[in-house]
């Protein structure tokens, strides 16, 4: 009977080496130029360690000690020295607002255009038409045990029963679908505005084979909840309703460890509405 094994050696893990073809005194690289620059600075540190006080003769000692430690920690390899001259090109371009995130500013009109939303009052309170109102909440619920679900089913009853009965209460589930494309998009979208600079290039190239490989099943999920404050009211007395419900409501929620935040801002309302019209919602 042969000795058969059901188990095969694993395969040696692919590499990639990349090969410098660099002499050192090449003086069309800035590295070394640096290299240069700190060996005169050193050279220099050392005259006048002979011709200084003891004092002195510490104090530069220190410094060459210094040059030495950074000359490393940075500039040692080409990699290194790439590495810095990138961080500091970019830190110079976003001074200059070349990397200025637009933020999604949204207009009343436009956000009355997806709902039927007159205005936004002090703490979230909407005003949709017809004289009713409303606050729109965003939830961050926490994975729970089967342990915890009969405790945690009580909360959440605590929750409901904690609202009027005159007023709307709805939970909204929203599921975004294939959250990776967007950032897929976006990478190839800065790779081709490239500038040519080799560390650059190799970091979108790795985030994007990264993204793309991955192929592990993602749901993205996000939560709202709606409470209606009546309908009818004035400003006044919906802020009367307002101050009766929401501390409660959000005490409850806490103690549900649903983390709730009230949706204050415009722009977040209109952004969480545009994603509740676009996504599949349960």
């Amino acid at each position: 009977m042969s000795d058969i094994s059901p188990y095969s050696p694993e395969n040696p893990p692919k590499t990639l080496t990349e090969i410098h073809d660099y002499d050192f005194p090449d003086f069309t690289r800035l590295h070394t130029w640096l290299v240069l620059a700190g060996l005169g600075f050193c050279l220099y540190l050392f005259t006048l360690i002979s011709v200084s006080t003891p004092i002195y003769q510490g104090l530069y000692t220190a410094l060459i000690l210094l040059t030495i430690a950074i000359w490393y920690l940075l500039f040692s390899t080409l990699d290194k020295v790439d590495y810095v001259k990138m961080r500091i090109n970019f830190f110079i371009t976003e001074k200059q607002g070349h990397h200025t995130i637009n933020k999604f500013d949204v207009p009343m009109k436009f956000l009355s255009n997806i709902v039927s939303i007159v205005d936004i009052h002090h703490g979230g309170m909407i005003e949709f038409k017809g004289k009713k109102y409303g606050v729109l909440l965003e939830t961050k619920p926490v994975k729970i045990s089967d342990e915890q679900r009969k405790p945690h089913e009580r909360r959440i009853q605590k929750v409901v029963n904690g609202v009027s009965t005159n007023l709307k209460f709805q939970t909204i589930a929203v599921s975004r679908l294939q959250p990776r494309k967007p950032i897929l998009k976006y990478l190839l979208d800065v790779a081709g505005k490239s500038n040519g600079n080799k560390a650059t290039d190799l970091h979108l190239s790795a985030l994007y084979n990264k993204v793309r490989e991955d192929d592990t099943p993602i749901i993205s999920w996000k939560y709202y909840t709606f409470l209606s404050l009546g309908e009818g009211l004035t400003v006044n007395e919906a802020r009367i309703v307002y101050e009766a419900t929401i501390p409660g409501l959000l005490k409850n929620m806490r103690m549900a460890r649903l983390q709730p935040r009230v949706y204050e801002d415009e722009n977040e309302i209109a952004t969480a509405y545009r994603i509740m019209f676009r996504e599949m919602i349960i």
